[in-house]
């Protein structure tokens, strides 16, 4: 019965279709696992055996492919999550790495702007570090553009929307480069040239912005009411279309999977991350009025509104860094979750604690220090 409670627990958990049955074992539990094989006759059985899934058997094999399929969800922590490990790789292992060099240099950086809005400090120092977050802003975007395109540390899953890792990674990009705009086009030291922009960069940004509600919205609802089954559109689901474009980045892309036409249900995992994107994209929606406004209004509106509010700037730039830092901070316990190092379920708790620190606390106290001086609302028709 034990057996029989674990194989429907594991089934679920993969999403596998109901069709052949055979045994897996792994060496984390060091027990006997019923797995769902979606091949067709004859089935691939496996003995159980003590030790690692390496010293499994197979009594019939049929379909190398499908097993290493299984066996890639097993292990693959987006999906599944890490909490039933015993031994994880230390997280100075994970982020012992260039990219992760850049992701702490900024994460630190913001520690220290956040320190200067809480005791209420805007000098030449706190423009300083405002200008290095933006660069690093601009370089980690960079980096994130590099992961998909190398293929480097990205799950080869196709899975749902917005939830699948080649597509969260292309998101972070574009979200942090849209980010990055905001905070220099408002910032104290922002150039000249950026300024020609204006009739492009906001709206690119507002794109972006709004993309980051409606993903997750559409991943949910598509998962929830299963109306993209191949067999009942025959085309690919829309939020399924962004997915394939995300891995045709990628040299080492794929773009015959079926997964694009009939996507996995979300595991419990994946429907936490899709919720906890699904509360950024809320709070990214908060800068697309900013963004708006420098579209239809550019540098006469902009020079309007720091005439009649002077710390206007510091407060926008200001907020729209804290905005880059958390989607940074998420990222870096986004790569560091599917590595095994932590799992997702003391990740996210911790990342909404990092979240108040970093922009949250920060954020109120620029408002105390600078409210006499900045419009909350009334400066978007200035």
């Amino acid at each position: 019965m034990k057996k029989a409670a674990r194989a429907i627990f594991i089934a679920k958990v993969l999403n596998l279709p109901q069709q052949t049955m055979g045994f897996i074992g792994t060496s984390e539990h060091r027990m006997v696992r019923r797995l769902t094989i979606p091949t067709l006759e004859p089935a691939r059985t496996w003995t159980s055996c003590k030790g690692s899934r390496d010293n499994m058997a197979p009594l019939n094999l049929v379909d190398e492919k499908m097993a290493t399929t299984s066996d890639a969800l097993l292990d693959d922590y987006l999906i599944t999550d890490s909490k039933h490990l015993t031994e994880r790789p230390s997280i100075f292992s994970v982020i012992n790495t260039p990219r992760e060099f850049v992701s702490l240099t900024l994460v630190f950086v913001g520690l220290l702007i956040s320190a200067c809005n809480v005791v209420g400090k805007y000098d030449d120092t706190y423009v300083s570090l405002e200008s290095t977050a933006i660069t690093l802003g601009f370089v980690s975007t960079f980096a994130y553009f590099a992961e998909v395109v190398s293929g480097t540390n990205i799950s080869k899953n196709v899975r749902r929307g917005i939830v699948d890792d080649a597509t969260v990674t292309v998101y972070a990009a574009c979200y942090t480069a849209a980010v990055s705009w905001l905070a220099l086009r408002t910032s104290e030291s922002c150039p000249d040239w950026i300024i020609q922009f204006d009739s492009v960069l906001p709206f690119m940004s507002i794109g972006v912005f709004l993309f980051s509600l409606i993903a997750p919205l559409l991943t949910l609802s598509g998962n929830f009411y299963e109306s993209d089954r191949k067999s009942e559109t025959n085309s690919i689901p829309p939020y399924q279309s962004i997915v394939k474009f995300s891995r045709s980045l990628s040299i080492q892309n794929d773009n015959d999977s079926s997964d694009y036409y009939e996507p996995a249900t979300l595991s419990d995992t994946e429907l936490l991350r899709a919720n906890g994107l699904l509360a950024i994209g809320v709070l990214a929606c908060v800068f697309a009025p900013d963004a708006l406004s420098f579209a239809l209004g550019s540098q006469s509106w902009w020079e309007r509104v720091t005439t009649i509010h002077p710390s206007q700037k510091m407060l926008e730039s200001s907020t729209s860094i804290f905005a880059l830092l958390s989607v940074e901070a998420s990222m870096l316990s986004h790569r560091v979750g599917k590595t095994g190092a932590a799992s997702f379920e003391v990740i996210v708790p911790a990342f909404v604690i990092v979240c108040s620190f970093l922009a949250i606390l920060p954020c109120i106290c620029a408002l105390h220090w600078l409210g006499d001086d900045v419009s909350f609302f009334s400066f978007y028709r200035e």
